[in-house]
């Protein structure tokens, strides 16, 4: 009678080949799944901001007369506050003593919104655990600086993966740092919506040796989406 079945030898080449074709896809799927958890979770967060102004806009009339010369804590307790659910509040340097920030290249984060030594911030965090920090824009413009960070106290902590960079003017609400309405000094030299722009030479580019500042608009140029080029793995 003739045996059927595998040899050990078999089986083992098998289960190897399994585990190399493991080893590739797993840490794909992985990445494309952090990827989408990311982008669900900023355009989440995104859209209770963004709710939140238009609420406020019923009872405090339309943006284009808000006062953006306010600082950060003051413009949420007047304009917000009372139309956004929220749990913890911090100031700067709370937050900055318990999640320093990094920005996407690995540089330590020196701007505005997340510095230690910046007074009266507002940074609160929503019911799904995705934090909001505001700040008053000092440079030329007015309007204030907003950030997001997706999962709040939890690494990485770094501009471009799970922090995002917004500016709120009265002129154009909440945009994406570095797109139209945001201050001049920090355009991405393009008013058209595409990628070209995010992802361009400037040292503040969603790219792996910038600083991570345009990723917010490279993900809402792209459709709400990390597309393929999304510099996820960073140095």
């Amino acid at each position: 009678m003739k045996k059927t079945g595998f040899t050990l030898a078999e089986v083992l080449i098998t289960l190897g080949i399994i585990g190399v074709v493991a080893a590739m896809t797993i840490p794909i799927l992985m990445t494309a799944y952090q990827k989408k958890q990311t982008v669900t979770r900023l355009k989440r967060a995104y859209s209770i901001v963004q709710q939140s102004i238009r609420l406020s806009e019923d009872e405090n009339g339309e943006v284009e007369s808000w006062d953006t010369k306010l600082n950060g804590d003051e413009f949420f307790k007047t304009y917000l506050a009372n139309y956004i659910k929220y749990l913890d509040k911090y100031t700067s340097q709370e937050l900055w003593d318990k999640a320093p920030r990094k920005n996407l290249n690995g540089s330590n984060y020196t701007g505005t919104t997340y510095n230690a030594s910046s007074r009266r911030t507002a940074h609160f965090t929503l019911l799904d655990g995705s934090m909001v920090s505001m700040n008053m824009n000092q440079v030329n413009e007015n309007g204030i600086w907003v950030g997001i960070d997706v999962n709040g106290l939890a690494k990485p902590n770094t501009i471009g993966k799970d922090t995002f960079l917004f500016f709120f003017s009265s002129k154009y609400g909440l945009r994406p740092l570095g797109d139209a309405g945001t201050p001049a000094n920090w355009l991405f030299g393009t008013y058209s919506r595409n990628k070209v722009g995010p992802k361009g030479s400037s040292y503040n580019a969603c790219k792996q040796n910038g600083t991570g500042y345009w990723c917010a608009a490279l993900i809402m140029n792209d459709g709400w989406e990390m597309a393929s080029d999304y510099p996820w793995k960073t140095k």
